[in-house]
């Protein structure tokens, strides 16, 4: 594989194409976090609300019922904003490819490419989740059977049966942390199989999985270099874009920046799956955007 060549043409396809940059800040909803709430806590003195004890029951099951509400519509949020990423994610691997083949394409397209095929997106981006979902589960299942304990039995056995649970733990994470890392790393490819060659989630992680092991020294060295591309960039830009994120006028900036370097990301790797496949080599210029 030519990297030079790869890496500048990726940089061409999304600067000739800007609909991409639109298309990858979507992409790049699902890779950011929300802030976690600030947990004010209340300094619940015992004053004059003290001698009227409905009050204080009614303030905490409202405060309870407000945290439950709050939680739910986060959860809610993000639940969408990673879908759409999802979708765009697809979106772009269409279009990239679609332009790479000298055809050519727009946001409508690229969307609606991706959303075309969304149901097996979302399964492929669902799979590296389910390890995590699994382990919360025995986490919160080791929680409730460590109060049972101490409700139980006295507080030298129940710290017995903790030491238990959290072994019970630590094994679990052991074996499900690799495999949501793995699966996290394969999905990059699935995503590709799934939109480039039509296949199911399974197919797609089978297919994902077959090309990476193919072309593993190449991969490896295309992931390397993104990594010093990203810390080159890093160093030189971060007092710029701290500047530009503390002053909310240039915030749509930070978001092109964020949506070109996605955009960016996901054409280095459709292009590296595209060789790898033995599709065409690349051609000299992309068509213009419509």
């Amino acid at each position: 594989m030519e990297y030079g060549k790869v890496l500048s043409r990726s940089v061409n396809i999304v600067w000739q194409n800007k609909f991409l940059i639109v298309i990858g800040i979507l992409a790049a909803l699902g890779s950011g976090s929300f802030p976690g709430g600030g947990g004010g806590g209340g300094g619940g003195g015992n004053g004059d609300l003290g001698q009227f004890p409905e009050i204080e029951a009614e303030i905490a099951a409202l405060a309870a019922g407000l945290i439950v509400a709050l939680v739910c519509v986060l959860l809610f949020v993000g639940i969408v904003l990673w879908a759409i990423s999802t979708i765009a994610r697809g979106g772009l691997i269409a279009s990239v490819d679609n332009i790479e083949s000298g055809e050519k394409s727009s946001f409508r397209q690229s969307w609606s490419a991706g959303w075309q095929r969304a149901w097996t997106l979302l399964g492929i981006g669902l799979l590296p989740a389910i390890p995590a979902l699994i382990l919360f589960v025995v986490g919160l299942l080791s929680f409730g059977a460590y109060g049972g304990f101490l409700a139980i039995f006295d507080e030298e056995f129940a710290q017995i049966g903790g030491a238990g649970l959290g072994i019970t733990i630590a094994v679990f994470a052991c074996i499900l942390i690799p495999i949501m890392l793995a699966l996290s790393i394969l999905r990059n490819f699935a995503e590709r199989a799934c939109m480039l060659e039509d296949l199911g989630v399974i197919d797609s992680y089978r297919r994902g999985t077959s090309v990476l092991v193919s072309n593993l020294g190449e991969a490896i060295i295309l992931f390397i270099l993104q990594i010093v591309i990203f810390a080159v960039l890093a160093f030189f830009l971060f007092v710029p874009g701290l500047i530009l994120a503390l002053c909310c006028f240039f915030w749509p900036v930070l978001l092109a920046v964020q949506g070109f370097i996605s955009a960016f990301v996901s054409s280095l790797w459709t292009l590296a799956w595209r060789s790898w496949t033995g599709e065409p080599p690349v051609v000299e210029k992309a068509p213009a955007a419509v």
